[in-house]
């Protein structure tokens, strides 16, 4: 079954995705925690969009799940880089 999206929550979302591209170009450096709860969070957007039709709840809800994720993925990943480092000095 395609996924589709009404013509009345394209504008929108797209008003939404440009805000948040030009948030993430226009800031200084995330910090490495930061930078993987804002890309989790966008993809979780898009997906939560395209699932959910674009329902608010569904939109909002993957962007915070998405965050989330993003957000632990970047931990694991600094704890893996840290046990590295200290075995390998």
């Amino acid at each position: 079954m395609p996924v589709t999206i009404s013509k009345s929550h394209v504008l929108p979302l797209l008003a939404c995705a440009l805000i948040a591209l030009a948030a993430f170009f226009t800031q200084p450096k995330p910090t490495e925690a930061q930078e993987g709860a804002l890309i989790g969070g966008a993809i979780g957007l898009g997906v939560g969009a395209a699932v959910t039709r674009g329902r608010a709840g569904g939109v909002i809800g993957g962007a915070l799940i998405g965050g989330v994720v993003g957000n632990e993925i970047q931990k694991n990943n600094r704890r893996k880089r840290r046990n590295y480092n200290r075995r390998y000095r």
